[in-house]
């Protein structure tokens, strides 16, 4: 992803800002950057905390100068990234950060990162270490942290950083910059759930392991919207355990799975009220299981619910059994 082009070209707020803040020489110590899932909030982290130490800024981080590689390169001893969307941040973890800040920088530059993606899943712990490293930094120690929920920060942890507010581009957009980038127009419209960029949407589909991930889960969407508009529910049933199932074995795949769902159910709730589907390369058989399914906005609050799980140490089977037998009962008892 070319995250200067998307900073200049989609948050020119934040471009301009950080540019002027940079060349001033007027840096904060401390940035949070907000945005909605699906924001590219640890790129535009990276590569702001990369721009202050790139050694040929023009005006922001080069990408090809020997720092910019080291520290894409997770080779550069003074860059530190904590990363809350993979697990629970814990106290020894930003202790580590505080323990090597404390020493003297290793690069001759001199100057000390740390990213915390995801802050609002820092145990408690580690949140008043954080809370005392960000009220005491060092001179020339610089924070990124990063949220999809301002509300779930600590106001003690905002009012100690300058604020960057990813605005969310026009999902329409989305779908055609990554259209245009030769990506299938049904992977931009589902993927665009997921990824508020284009080009962030074709760096997914180029990534293997992201890549198959998504593959297994878009196949197991396409078979549950098929076994949704079967007649018999035991058939129906018996079809998604055999079939479906199998193929959501990663919690990757499942977070994919239910927010397609999410999708599909949303539309469908939409076209009842008479409004077009956002995945228009699935409005034939969502128009027609509108029409046949009843209580689709249980089956959504349903799925929104399960949604919450996969983060907790649940088995991912499990869970998928109990969701698609809840699904299938609730919305063929209804069956027109």
């Amino acid at each position: 992803m070319q995250v200067g082009k998307y900073l200049e070209n989609k948050q020119p707020i934040i471009y301009r800002t950080f540019v002027r803040s940079l060349q001033n020489g007027h840096l904060s110590h401390a940035y949070l950057i907000s945005g909605n899932p699906g924001t590219p909030l640890l790129e535009v982290a990276k590569y702001l905390a990369k721009s202050i130490l790139c050694d040929n800024p023009e005006p922001l981080a080069c990408n090809n100068c020997i720092t910019c590689l080291r520290i894409d390169d997770n080779n550069y001893p003074d860059f530190i990234v904590l990363d809350g969307s993979k697990k629970t941040i814990k106290k020894d973890e930003v202790g580590s950060i505080e323990t090597q800040f404390e020493k003297t920088a290793f690069e001759s530059k001199g100057k000390m990162i740390y990213i915390i993606h995801l802050v609002e899943n820092m145990g408690p712990e580690a949140i008043n270490s954080i809370l005392k490293f960000l009220e005491e930094p060092g001179s020339e120690i610089y924070a990124f942290l990063t949220t999809n929920n301002e509300n779930n920060v600590l106001p003690t942890i905002i009012s100690r950083c300058q604020l960057l507010r990813l605005k969310l581009v026009n999902r329409q957009e989305v779908i055609e910059d990554a259209v245009n980038l030769n990506v299938p127009e049904e992977d931009a419209e589902l993927l665009s759930y997921f990824y508020n960029d284009g080009e962030l949407i074709y760096d997914v589909l180029d990534d293997k392991e992201e890549k198959d991930n998504y593959e297994d889960a878009k196949n197991a969407f396409k078979d549950f919207l098929d076994a949704l508009g079967q007649e018999d529910k035991r058939e129906a049933i018996y079809f998604s355990q055999k079939h479906i199932i199998p193929l959501v074995k990663t919690k990757e795949s499942a977070r994919f799975f239910l927010d397609m769902l999410v999708e599909a159910f949303e539309d469908m709730l939409n076209i009842q009220q008479g409004k077009s589907p956002i995945l228009k390369s699935y409005a034939t058989i969502l128009q027609d299981l509108s029409s046949k399914l009843s209580n689709i906005d249980e089956s959504l609050i349903e799925i929104l619910k399960d949604r919450n799980f996969i983060n907790l140490n649940v088995n991912t089977s499990l869970l998928m059994d109990h969701l698609v037998l809840s699904i299938i009962k609730e919305g063929n008892d209804g069956n027109k």
